[in-house]
């Protein structure tokens, strides 16, 4: 063998030991890596846990990230402070849960379940149910404003209080923080919460004539609701907008033979598809002008024009990108549930 066979054979053979000493160091990271994603849930009853002891870490571990993932379908971690508590054996006390005190909090969720079963609720639990696992949900505010400081201590107070009665572990899974997180969140709410209202009148100071008033309503697709409005439905059966007399009440078709204007109202955060269901309420518009003589107006009785149309459907598409970009998509079941 020349002496560059010779090199050539010791340098493979360097290669070979470089290669299999590299794919055991990287043996051992996914191992350890794969331990590390699953000690949250699996753990050993003596075991130590990281997240317990820096509870408002915000780069969220990967057994956090998992459980957020797998939320109940009730449960939106951008309007709601999550506490998870993970017991350290599973139990049957069900009676240490608290139930009677967390159902006087406004907004409250609580979920049992047992390794990686469903979430159930504990809404009318009967029986006898095993569970090591505990998730607790509050509403950060509504349309009434944030959530007090008297009920977020107390949701905090049972919150510990349920952990240490059944021995087990606590992290927030989002907003701990939760009056800053509430403050935060109800100034948007207040930034995003709009009612578009647009007035139709008779022309010359007229009145609708109740008869015609009420086909138009049936021929356009508007329905009476439960409340009494007229309400106009996408294809998916979800309210688009309503119709209402001058002060913002139902038709009063047997009360009133003449009506002297109505109103188009479209809630914003609670309309899916904002700009375009807009579109639509515009067009709707224009069939109630066409078939009954009325012109459009603002708050000053004077005729609405183009320009004027046009800054409102700005409105509308900015509005609706600030809730998307919040992951509150209007109309969603997370906004419905924010701004009832």
């Amino acid at each position: 063998m020349s002496d560059i066979q010779f090199a050539l054979t010791i340098l493979a053979v360097i290669i070979i030991l470089i290669m299999i000493i590299f794919n055991w160091i990287r043996l051992i990271q996914y191992r350890k890596k794969n331990f590390t994603e699953n000690s949250f849930l699996y753990k050993d009853e003596n075991a130590s846990i990281q997240e317990e002891k820096n509870p408002y870490n915000k780069d969220l571990s990967i057994s956090e990230k998992y459980l957020l993932s797998n939320l109940p379908k009730e449960i939106y971690r951008d309007i709601d402070s999550i506490a998870f508590i993970k017991l350290n054996k599973a139990t049957h006390a069900i009676s240490k849960l608290n139930l009677r005190d967390f159902i006087e909090l406004p907004h409250i969720h609580v979920y049992i379940r047992k390794n990686e079963d469903l979430w159930t609720t504990t809404e009318g639990l009967s029986g006898s149910v095993s569970f090591d696992q505990i998730l607790l949900a509050i509403q950060l505010v509504d349309r009434q404003g944030p959530i007090s400081s008297a009920h977020t201590q107390t949701f905090k107070m049972l919150a510990e209080k349920t952990k240490n009665d059944l021995d087990g572990s606590l992290i927030w899974l989002s907003h701990p923080n939760i009056e800053d997180d509430a403050k935060e969140l109800n100034q948007f709410c207040a930034l995003v919460d709009h009612m578009i209202t647009l007035t139709l009148i008779p022309k010359n100071n007229g009145m609708f004539d109740n008869i015609k008033l009420l086909d138009i309503l049936k021929i356009g697709g508007f329905k009476e609701s439960k409340d009494g409005y007229h309400v106009f439905k996408g294809r998916d059966k979800h309210p688009l907008f309503r119709i209402t007399s001058l002060n913002q009440q139902p038709l009063s078709f047997n009360l009133d033979p003449y009506i002297p204007g109505i109103r188009f109202q479209m809630d914003l955060p609670l309309t899916l598809n904002c700009k375009e269901s807009f579109d639509v309420m515009l067009e709707s518009i224009t069939n109630f002008q066409k078939d009954l003589n009325c012109m459009l107006i603002d708050s000053n009785k004077k005729e609405l024009n183009i320009n004027h149309i046009e800054r409102i459907r700005y409105q509308v598409e900015k509005i609706e990108n600030q809730m998307i970009t919040k992951n509150i998509s209007p109309g969603s079941s997370c906004a419905r549930r924010l701004f009832s």
